[in-house]
């Protein structure tokens, strides 16, 4: 008897070893076939997780925002390399006092334009900037990047009022997605009460969690796979916390990693607080009522800055009534609207995504991006002012 008990010991001890061997061949497998073999670096993987998990953000120092980008930060997120500069921008340094001889885009959205999981030079308007600088020199062109990962509409219109605005750009580029299209035609109940009160609105709970950092690694990328191959529903972006990565945060991460304090302004944010504070002085109240979309509108009248917004979509799905409401309403109020999902007729979505569990686009994505938007450009008259000098 004992030797039958001891003998079944060891079957099940040998099959269990070769179950979690099994385990982890999958796992490997899985992670080489989403990552490369960056999949097999720790550090790499741990990148692979929302905005607010990677430690590269701070609570902001400017009104209505929840958290900004940490200036000087030289990291990877979503496998890319991350790198900011010093004022907080993921995009090489630039003049605040605009150069002679000098087109200047200011950028602003959110993931898919800063990009999410994209190098910085393989962005849309990395390229748009070096092939406009090319073709119009000794004109500069430059595309300042001023988009940060999960802003609603309202959160980019505020960006561009208070930082984008400070950089004296002669177009500003709104882009939004299909997550955020529909927020550019509401008025939200905060966007009203911080009118009223002039109180900053606090973060919205739950949208990515925590300001924790994360550590993807953890995860089973493996049975992540599967639940997304028997899925009913597409994915959508966000972020994932697995149980073992939670356990592991809930100790390494300290309690109330929020109540960080903004760092103090450098002497170049000074300055551009007091400009600030001069354009908010001739600036009229109505701009601050209406729906993101329309006060877009507003800024370009009360600005004088021409406005583009540009819907970033790589799947050609037919046009719905939201969006035909949003061309209409941005035509009427003079804010030019452009539509990159034609680009992708015919195209296969998903050869876009940055890997099969995150459908962010990818490079080759932010290639026809920057083939559409400059023609888009050009046609619209935007770039006028290159075109005729």
């Amino acid at each position: 008897m004992k030797f039958s008990v001891r003998r079944a010991s060891r079957a099940l001890a040998k099959l269990a070893v070769a179950g979690l061997a099994l385990f982890l061949l999958l796992e490997v497998s899985a992670r080489v076939y989403l990552f490369g073999l960056a999949g097999l670096v720790p550090a790499r993987v741990n990148s692979v997780h929302g905005l607010q998990q990677t430690g590269y953000t701070l609570p902001s120092r400017q009104k209505g925002l929840p958290f900004e980008l940490k200036p000087n930060v030289d990291g990877h997120f979503k496998l890319a390399r991350f790198v900011t500069n010093s004022d907080g921008l993921r995009d090489k340094e630039y003049a605040l006092e605009k150069p002679a001889n000098t087109f200047r885009v200011a950028v602003c959205g959110s993931s898919f334009a800063l990009p999410a999981g994209v190098a910085i030079e393989d962005a849309f308007h990395s390229r748009l900037e070096e092939r406009l600088s090319r073709e119009f020199a000794p004109t500069r062109v430059e595309f300042i990047n001023f988009a940060v990962s999960t802003y609603d509409a309202g959160e980019v219109l505020r960006v561009a009022r208070q930082r984008a605005l400070d950089y004296d750009p002669d177009l500003i580029l709104f882009t939004t997605t299909a997550q955020s299209s529909r927020g550019l035609l509401e008025v939200t109940e905060d966007d009203e009460a911080e009118r009223e009160t002039g109180e900053k609105r606090a973060p919205i709970v739950g949208r990515e969690e925590r300001f924790a950092q994360s550590y993807p690694f953890l995860q089973s990328f493996f049975i992540r796979l599967i639940q997304l191959r028997t899925a009913d529903e597409a994915i959508e972006p966000g972020v994932y916390i697995g149980t073992l990565e939670r356990f592991y945060m809930s100790l390494v991460n300290d309690d109330e990693p929020e109540s960080e304090a903004p760092r103090a302004p450098s002497e170049r944010e000074r300055k551009a607080g007091a400009r600030r504070a001069r354009r908010a002085e001739r600036a009229e109240s109505v701009e601050d009522r209406g729906s993101p979309l329309v006060r877009m509108g507003r800024m370009r009248a009360n600005q004088g800055v021409p406005i583009a917004l540009v819907r970033l979509e790589y799947d050609a799905s037919p046009r719905n009534e939201t969006d035909l409401e949003i061309e209409r309403v941005a035509q009427m109020l003079g804010v030019k609207y452009f539509d990159t999902r034609d680009a992708f007729a015919g195209r296969r979505a998903r050869d876009f995504w940055l890997y099969d569990l995150d459908p962010h686009p990818n490079a080759r994505a932010h290639i026809v991006f920057t083939d559409a938007i400059d023609g888009f450009l050009r046609s619209s008259g935007l770039l006028s002012e290159l075109i005729e000098n």
